[in-house]
């Protein structure tokens, strides 16, 4: 059966990008065979229409278009009510910013969700087409030099005219990630006389080869990953002192100064905005994050003295056609990362930008800073938490190939696997590899296995006549054994989620009650 891919309408407002745009679709089906289905309009802002995706079924809701769905992608993190329509155990990739949607992970956990945070992106060469960030800051930091210019009553270029000659306009920009660096070689293209700042060493050649000049505050500070750390507080002071009297000359300020996973550091204070020239503007890219200047307003511009303060927010959505034609190359370059040559999802959760981007799996958060703030465990890497024996046969796929029994979950973590290979050749094909696909959608209290290479404890002897429950035939009981539910008491202790998951996964079966089942099980555990 063909995977379902659901592409859903983006519900915040603000919000023009899709996730998918028609040709990675069309890829999607040609190459991989995949079930797409978008929802009404969810390509409009971006300029692509419903007919523009040919022969893709188009659902009217967001519940109509996700049902039944084994990947669901977006642009932005779903709503809480988005996150409760969500099929338990499918698997969502999104941009999160985990620290700013707790409430919304917290319903991804419970429902067991699979969740790619694409932000969380390592960085290494193999993952650059696949890194959000750095395609959607392209945008953002075109389109912040843009606004900048246009929200400045000066010119940004020299020119010289019978009236004399017109100087051209000081620029700073802070940070010179790759939304930086965009805004610095948008406004050299305009014309502005440019300086920029960012704690990294490696940025200067960076900084330096776009034709601006670097600001050196002595301070530098960044990780062995080679993105920026936070500073200390002699740091910030240094850092304060030489940039305070940079910008009292400066015409515009455009913040891009950003710490994964963190809010945005405040490098602009309000003593600095008071030294400032008079209608200057700082066009604050970072507002989203908690803003690089401290009297940023997400969403609003307004004047503090002669000083105009832009939060911006969502700035890729501005120039929604190429950030959702670049978002979408992404999505299909970690997509194609995930699928078989059959379409079929293979996780292998040895390989780096898998594990990395893992943000919720089968009940447990696995991203450290966000567990921390949620108040709870942090989950292994899966491929560090399994141990499993060569001469174990192979049931890994139970979830995804009906006639195919369910391995173990996450939850297992005293019966450990052998850890799955890593590497760039996400070709090969192991037996833990396989493993892996087993945990896109098993749910951690019906899956339960044997990883440890022994017999099954689950033998013969120990086998309920699970058909003395009624609607439960011998077909429907070999299917129950091989999701390891052999007795009364294990088809008893089912919850809902389970009972969800179980009915999606039996849906060949059109007449199901398992909540009935459940409850004939409990009658006939206590009469033992």
């Amino acid at each position: 059966m063909a995977l379902k891919l659901a592409v859903p309408l983006e519900s915040a407002e603000s919000e023009k990008r899709v996730s998918l745009d028609p040709l990675s679709v069309q890829r999607l089906r040609d190459l991989y065979k995949v079930n797409v289905v978008i929802q009404s309009g969810c390509g409009n802002g971006a300029g692509f229409y419903d007919d523009d995706y040919e022969d893709v079924p188009v659902a009217k809701t967001f519940a109509e278009c996700v049902d039944q769905a084994i990947v669901v992608v977006k642009v932005k993190p779903p709503t809480v009510q988005e996150a409760e329509l969500l099929p338990v155990g499918s698997v969502l990739l999104s941009q999160i910013t985990p620290y700013l949607h707790l409430d919304e992970i917290e319903v991804l956990r419970k429902r067991q969700i699979t969740t790619f945070a694409m932000d969380l992106m390592p960085r290494i060469t193999r993952a650059q087409p696949m890194d959000v960030l750095s395609s959607q800051a392209t945008v953002a930091g075109y389109k912040a030099a843009l606004l900048a210019a246009e929200l400045s009553p000066r010119l940004f270029p020299m020119l010289t005219t019978a009236a004399g000659t017109i100087k051209p306009s000081h620029v700073i920009v802070i940070g010179a990630g790759v939304a930086g660096l965009q805004a610095i070689a948008t406004a050299r293209r305009l014309g502005a006389r440019v300086e920029a700042y960012d704690i990294r060493n490696a940025a200067r050649e960076q900084i330096e080869s776009l034709g601006a000049t670097m600001i050196d505050t002595g301070v530098v500070a960044e990780t062995s990953g080679g993105r920026a750390r936070a500073l200390n507080k002699e740091e910030k002071q240094k850092q304060h002192d030489v940039l305070a009297d940079r910008m009292s000359r400066a015409h515009a300020v455009i913040c891009a100064a950003a710490i994964p996973g963190r809010r945005a550091p405040r490098i602009i204070t309000e003593d600095m905005i008071e030294g400032m020239l008079p209608d200057t503007v700082i066009v604050d890219m970072a507002a989203e994050t908690g803003g690089n200047c401290e009297l940023t307003r997400p969403g609003e511009s307004y004047l503090h003295g002669d000083t105009l303060i832009v939060g911006a927010i969502n700035l890729p959505s501005s120039g929604a056609v190429h950030a959702s034609e670049m978002y979408a190359r992404n999505l299909y370059n970690m997509l194609k990362l995930m699928l078989d040559e059959r379409g079929q999802m293979h996780l292998d959760w040895g390989d780096e930008i898998l594990s990395t981007c893992l943000l919720t799996h089968n009940g447990d958060v696995y991203h450290q800073p966000t567990a921390e703030l949620m108040d709870i465990a942090c989950a292994p890497p899966i491929s560090e938490q399994r141990q499993r024996s060569e001469e174990q046969p192979d049931q890994a796929a139970g979830w995804l190939e009906d006639d195919e029994p369910i391995s173990s979950t996450a939850d297992d973590n005293d019966q450990q696997m052998d850890q799955s290979p890593s590497g760039d050749d996400s070709s090969a094909v192991s037996h833990e590899v396989k493993a892996a696909q087993s945990d896109v959608t098993a749910p951690a209290d019906v899956a339960v296995s044997n990883d440890k290479g022994e017999d099954n404890p689950d033998d013969e002897d120990d086998r309920d006549d699970l058909m003395k429950i009624d609607g439960i035939g011998p077909a429907l009981q070999n299917r129950l054994y091989d999701f390891h539910i052999r007795t009364y008491a294990k088809l008893a202790s089912l919850d809902a989620v389970d009972i969800e998951t179980l009915e999606r996964h039996l849906d060949d079966n059109k007449e199901l009650d398992i909540s009935e089942w459940v409850r004939q099980a409990q009658e006939l555990e206590n009469r033992h």
